[in-house]
């Protein structure tokens, strides 16, 4: 009879589930999470696995690669090529880094005079709104204190009418007080209003700096574009900066360049040409402001909001005259700066 009542109840609606049932599935769910981790897992090592896979690549190909260089530098033959070809990447990425620490220098000064010329012209804008504002509300002053005399004469008028007979002018002048009342209310609250906009106006900080105009970062690039120019006529002697140049597309494997009187020159040049990449920036200001005059001057920009010269109107610097061993340079009469990306100037130029 029992088990018979415990079967009705079960069956009624709101009864509670056995305990075995709600374990059974509290496992249910239980597995379908873990079937989730175990799928991410799964998914993250075969990610792991991926990425090991294109590590152990790269580092083969850095092996192989080594070993190759290893073997080249071994022959003497071809040894003297690659110190040459290595010293003049070097030279490259110190022009790269010259030219990289100039436009930070010169950013920060253009920001600078921004700033400063911002701040000048912010100072002149308040003086002149403090002047404005100090002449508007010496007039609303002047005006209240005006209405604040006639209003008193006309209370004192008030006071000095005695007796019945004065009666209805005594209502006509309590009206006219009224209204001269709500006048001087108003002006004193325009005199409270303007008093409050001064105080506004005088103690209103600077708008923040919005970052160097178009014309600045123009100033900006046609100085960058002047000093790579000035870099590449300073190296051109020898082809080095076209020979710097040719290295950020060839390998060490790929390049000869003649000789061993040739090496022997180049290498001269080369120790030549670190003492001009590291002299200071005065040393060359003469002829780097002579060059930044003329580049500016030519500058022609496509459209109102392009900071950067078009290639065609920037002026080339001249191929060297004498031949380059291991450079070709036929069919060319100078060299654009911005077309061929000399020390990486693109990536130093503003947008």
């Amino acid at each position: 009879m029992s088990d018979w009542l415990s079967s009705i109840r079960q069956r009624l609606p709101g009864a509670a589930e056995p305990p075995q049932d709600e374990r059974l599935l509290q496992l249910y769910w239980n597995r379908a999470e873990l079937k989730k981790e175990v799928t991410r897992l799964q998914s993250e090592r075969d990610k792991l696995g991926e990425e090991c896979r294109k590590q152990e690549s790269a580092v083969t190909r850095m092996r192989d690669h080594l070993e190759q260089l290893e073997d080249y530098l071994g022959n003497p033959e071809v040894a003297q090529h690659a110190l040459i070809y290595f010293q003049l990447r070097s030279l490259w990425r110190a022009c790269a880094v010259r030219l990289g620490h100039f436009c930070n220098e010169l950013q920060r000064e253009q920001e600078e005079r921004e700033r400063r010329q911002q701040l000048a012209d912010f100072d002149q804008s308040r003086a002149r709104r403090l002047a404005d504002s100090e002449r508007t509300l010496n007039a609303a002053r002047s005006h209240a204190e005006v209405l604040d005399a006639q209003l008193k004469l006309l209370e004192a008028r008030l006071l000095s009418m005695r007796g019945f007979w004065n009666y209805f002018r005594r209502r006509r002048l309590a009206d006219e007080i009224e209204i001269e009342r709500e006048r001087w209310d108003a002006a004193v609250t325009q005199v409270t209003d303007l008093s409050d906009d001064h105080d506004a106006i005088e103690s209103a900080p600077p708008p923040p700096f919005p970052g160097i105009s178009i014309e600045g970062r123009r100033h900006v690039n046609t100085a960058l574009i002047a000093c790579a120019q000035e870099l590449l006529a300073r190296l051109s002697q020898g082809g080095l900066a076209m020979l710097a140049k040719e290295t950020t597309a060839r390998r060490a494997f790929d390049v000869r360049y003649g000789g061993r009187d040739d090496c022997a020159r180049l290498m001269a040049l080369l120790r030549e040409a670190v003492t001009v990449v590291g002299e200071d920036d005065r040393d060359i200001s003469g002829s780097l402001r002579q060059r930044i005059e003329a580049v500016r001057a030519s500058a022609v920009y496509r459209g109102p909001t392009e900071t950067v010269a078009s290639v065609d109107s920037v002026a080339t610097v001249p191929m060297p005259s004498m031949p380059v061993p291991g450079l070709e340079m036929s069919g060319r009469s100078g060299i654009n700066v911005l077309v061929d990306d000399y020390w990486n100037l693109s990536r130093a130029l503003l947008p």
